[in-house]
């Protein structure tokens, strides 16, 4: 298991790598079962190997590194960020009743960050149909395993759908100057995060406006640049900055709220 921690300390905020833990309510998982719902799901066939707590797998240049880990997740990381999901009011009794947790680890040379998205999506749905998953550790946010699957479907019921609410958490943040709307988990697509501010707005309007512009920006491969404009009509403008982050790490960029 040594060499899977190895791949998410160097790949947490590179470009197309992609990482989550399943947490586990008992110390076991049922290996060949996750391998069958894989092929099931979504037509994914997995190598099968004699490690019972391993398995590696190649799709085209993509691999997949999956391993079991009798023991929860280090240093109360996923508890910690549990406290951060507003979307499920448990999310931190269960996620720290979990005993154990799945390593799931998606990357390589392919230079396509969607496709490996959708193939990583794919695999940790299906993992969640582990009799004793609980929840999903991944980009620093804990995920209520229906909520999870149910975003993943859209990939079944349409083809080139992308299930941005399983890769870009949407955090809320409040300042002494207002609130605000971030992202996390942009970085793995090669874009920056995003954070939008206001003193007086509706956060769950901010936050659709700030999720139709990470769609945008996904399913057109687009850079938002620095002193430009966004938006969705030729009325519709919003300036753009680039500077330190307020509630992310390192720089984001900053999208001028709508008028209220």
């Amino acid at each position: 298991m040594k060499l899977l921690f190895n791949v998410i300390i160097l790949n947490e905020y590179t470009t197309g790598a992609f990482v989550a833990s399943v947490l586990l309510s008992e110390v076991s998982w049922d290996k060949q079962q996750f391998i069958n719902d894989c092929n099931i799901d979504w037509d994914i066939e997995l190598d099968v190997s004699d490690n019972e707590d391993a398995l590696v797998s190649k799709i085209g240049n993509i691999t997949i590194a999956i391993g079991f880990v009798p023991e929860p997740v280090p240093n109360k990381e996923a508890e910690y960020y549990a406290e951060a999901n507003y979307l499920w009011p448990d999310a931190a009794k269960v996620t720290k009743s979990h005993k154990a947790h799945i390593l799931i680890t998606v990357f390589g040379d392919n230079p396509d960050a969607l496709k490996k998205g959708k193939l990583f999506t794919k695999i940790v749905s299906s993992c969640l149909k582990q009799n004793n998953a609980i929840a999903v550790y991944t980009d620093c946010m804990v995920f209520q395993p229906e909520f999870y699957q149910n975003i993943a479907v859209c990939m079944q019921l349409e083809h080139d759908s992308l299930p941005i609410f399983d890769w870009v958490w949407f955090g809320l943040s409040r300042t002494k100057n207002g609130v605000g709307v971030y992202t996390y988990g942009m970085r793995k697509f090669g874009k920056d995060e995003m954070e939008i501010y206001t003193t007086n707005a509706n956060l769950n309007e901010l936050r659709n406006f700030l999720y139709d512009i990470v769609c945008y920006v996904l399913e057109n491969d687009a850079i938002l640049i620095d002193g430009e404009t966004i938006g969705f009509s030729e009325d519709d403008k919003y300036r753009i900055s680039f500077s330190k982050g307020i509630a992310v790490d390192g720089y984001s960029l900053k999208i001028e709220c709508p008028q209220q």
